[in-house]
């Protein structure tokens, strides 16, 4: 029983210093309980708001159709690549490499009407293409081109178109 006195003697002089340190205590775990449940109800309406989906669709639904999308979206890439290879496949054999020169074949002709047009791919094969114009009519001319090279004789005019073409940088 001493021991009680003793207890509540050292207890009465702080009593009230507890209570309202018991009271800030209550009211802060109050607080915090009424975040905590603020913070639930908005996780929860958002939750609820993404399982619905759009338009009352299920989310199984929902993820469904973006993965047959996904699945299209594929397919559609491959087919893509698939076109771009053939492109390019065929951009290998197409004449991308022009030179063109424009000369006066006949001097006392009006202007430089004749000209010498050099069609080329990647690997330098192609035609040198050689019009010439003059009083008594048109005269056109092709020469093949191999590697870079003629197989017949070129003009001067040819020589400079050649040398045109090649120096095109793709």
């Amino acid at each position: 029983m001493e021991f009680l006195k003793t207890w509540n003697e050292a207890l009465v002089p702080i009593a009230g210093y507890l209570f309202i340190g018991l009271a800030v205590l209550l009211l802060a775990a109050l607080v915090f309980a009424v975040i905590t449940f603020s913070r639930y109800n908005a996780l929860r309406r958002q939750m609820k708001t993404f399982m619905q989906g759009k338009d009352a669709a299920s989310l199984e639904d929902t993820l469904t159709a973006v993965l047959e999308d996904n699945r299209r979206v594929k397919v559609q890439l491959k087919n893509n690549m698939d076109e771009i290879v053939k492109i390019n496949e065929n951009l290998l054999s197409a004449y991308r490499k022009i030179g063109v020169v424009k000369y006066n074949a006949f001097p006392g002709m009006a202007g430089k009407v004749s000209s010498s047009i050099c069609l080329l791919n990647n690997e330098n094969n192609g035609v040198i293409i050689n019009s010439i114009h003059g009083k008594d009519g048109c005269y056109t001319y092709v020469r093949e081109i191999m590697n870079g090279k003629s197989i017949s004789a070129l003009t001067k005019e040819d020589e400079e178109a050649l040398k045109s073409a090649l120096q095109m940088e793709l």
